[in-house]
């Protein structure tokens, strides 16, 4: 069960408007949710999407707005074809997929937890009045957890990261280890230095990444998720992707959906550069996941 503290990472303090909501509206808010979870940005991303819908149009799907504004976020003509704007999923979608482009490279990687909630909002929306989004958090944040534990189905949230350099010897398959911890529901990442994210019998969804230094222009780099069981040995092993060394830095990252952990095993993601004259290095790593348990 989520709760409201759960998704307030910081004291308010901005006057928050009270809000009771009817049936279209918790239909909206309801798409928001999804398509959060879906993001891999969890409760917190979702209370961001539905206090910045409450400023824009108050949750309602218009079909007008300023010059060529519409919908719940009030997305112009630039976002999608008018009939995208105007469907919640697709544009809650569109939120959420601007957001993970621009608010990490912007506030880091624990930005929804770190950063002001009106301020992941205004890089996305480019408000004139950027502070409104704060009014609602309180409002947003209690229907969220109304809705995601009036899900039985509701999943749990595992967000880690690896800010330390890791030296990756070259071809070998190496399970990164995640050391810093922003969400570990259900207990997932007992070891706070095991790769293991994922532990026990679940369905899980789970988004990597990770920045790797010294890859040469061209080399191959696989990535995969594999389940293991209590000996370490790996019994299921994930599609691999591959990515191609860029030099300088080169940016990866993996997706995994659909997926089922079995009873007594857990599951890592493992990266592995294949032939080069250096052992790159891994200078940072991340990995968010909802997983449903069996």
């Amino acid at each position: 069960m989520v709760s409201v503290s759960d998704l307030l990472p910081y004291k308010l303090t901005y006057t928050q408007d009270p809000w009771s909501f009817d049936a279209d509206q918790r239909s909206n808010a309801q798409a928001i949710l999804e398509e959060a979870l879906k993001a891999g940005l969890g409760y917190r991303g979702a209370v961001i999407g539905v206090a910045t819908a409450l400023q824009e149009s108050g949750m309602r799907n218009l079909d007008h707005g300023d010059a060529t504004s519409i919908g719940m976020f009030q997305q112009q003509d630039w976002w999608g074809t008018r009939a995208q704007r105007l469907d919640p999923h697709w544009t809650s979608w569109k939120f959420f997929s601007e957001m993970k482009k621009i608010c990490p490279g912007k506030f880091g990687a624990d930005y929804l937890t770190s950063t002001q909630l009106y301020e992941v909002a205004q890089a996305v929306q480019v408000s004139a009045y950027p502070t409104y989004y704060a009014k609602h958090e309180k409002a947003a944040a209690e229907l969220i957890v109304e809705l995601a534990n009036a899900l039985d189905d509701a999943p749990r949230r595992v967000s880690l990261a690896r800010k330390a350099d890791l030296v990756l010897k070259r071809n070998t398959v190496t399970a990164i280890p995640f050391i810093d911890e922003y969400s570990d529901g259900g207990n997932q990442h007992p070891d706070k230095t095991d790769p293991a994210f994922i532990t026990g019998n679940s369905d899980y969804i789970a988004t990597a990444a990770a920045t790797l230094k010294d890859v040469a222009p061209g080399l191959t780099v696989q990535t995969r998720f594999d389940e293991l069981n209590a000996k370490g040995e790996t019994v299921k092993e994930g599609p691999i992707e591959e990515h191609l060394g860029t030099g300088g830095n080169t940016y990866i990252t993996q997706t995994r959906a659909g997926a089922v952990c079995d009873p007594g095993n857990h599951v890592v993601w493992t990266i592995e550069i294949i032939n080069g004259d250096v052992d790159p290095t891994l200078t940072y790593a991340e990995v968010q996941a909802n997983y449903w348990p069996r």
